[in-house]
């Protein structure tokens, strides 16, 4: 399976699975991203070939999740650190 396709499939799947979980319909997350309709519905099956960085951000925005969780390659948690420069 290509790349590309992969990480529309798996984008899309855990898009859809945080819906659910917040209670959410796709419509809910139309409105709220300010996408048409039909490109979500695309975007959260993973047909929408042409799906953009932007596109993704938002959707992760209105689910209140990091981006980064719902492109991941595995189910893994990321835990961000404080961390101070030295100069």
């Amino acid at each position: 399976m290509d790349d590309g396709v992969a990480l529309r499939q798996r984008f899309g799947e855990r898009a859809r699975s945080m819906l659910a979980e917040l209670g959410l319909t796709p419509t809910d997350l139309a409105t709220r991203s300010e996408l048409p309709a039909k490109r979500v519905e695309h975007i959260l099956d993973g047909r929408w070939v042409r799906i953009t960085l932007r596109d993704m951000a938002l959707i992760a925005s209105v689910l209140g999740t990091p981006l980064f969780s719902l492109m991941g390659p595995v189910e893994t948690t990321i835990i961000a650190e404080a961390f101070e420069i030295a100069e």
